[in-house]
């Protein structure tokens, strides 16, 4: 869960900063200035799209199925909190 809502920040904030970018481009007289950051927006663009792509954080860390006291579905989660009176 924890890997999700950190993946849901950062697109929030990714999109926080796209948009304040876009307004800074906005801003700026056309040049040679203003080229480096459009230039800039479709690096990071493209980079943010390759992040996103990466779904490692929502899956958490990968453990060996085998071995004891691993448990690897819903059927052994389940009857885990049985055990423990959940």
């Amino acid at each position: 869960l924890t890997g999700q809502v950190i993946k849901k920040m950062m697109e929030v904030i990714l999109e926080v900063e796209n948009q304040l970018l876009q307004v800074l481009l906005e801003s700026v007289p056309e040049g040679d200035e203003r080229e480096a950051l459009k230039q800039r927006m479709e690096d990071r663009n493209a980079a943010d799209t390759r992040k996103r792509e990466e779904a490692s954080l929502v899956n958490g860390p990968q453990l060996s199925a085998e071995g004891e006291g691993i448990v690897s579905n819903q059927d052994q989660v389940d009857d885990l909190l049985d055990e423990l009176g959940f």
